[in-house]
């Protein structure tokens, strides 16, 4: 179980939320990007000024779980 501290915004208090759980509900209906792929957009989400604690302030999705999708897509057109 992957388990992350995140914040909904700036005055919001942190929550440990668990993205793993996401994944495993949508792994089986949605096909996801291979592991360097996935790789490579976090490596490019982590530099972007919209990126806070694995949250995208731009749509307000999980970056880890958006990223490893291959049918999702970065709202700035990054990947």
């Amino acid at each position: 179980m992957k388990v992350v501290e995140t914040r909904q915004c700036r005055t919001c208090p942190p929550t440990k939320v668990d993205t793993d759980w996401l994944l495993t509900i949508d792994a089986e209906v949605m096909p996801q990007v291979t592991d360097a792929e996935y790789q490579e957009r976090l490596r490019q989400c982590a530099v972007c000024p919209f990126y806070q604690d694995d949250t995208c302030l731009k749509c307000g999705c999980y970056v880890s779980y958006r990223a490893r999708l291959a049918t999702k897509h970065c709202p700035v057109k990054v990947w």
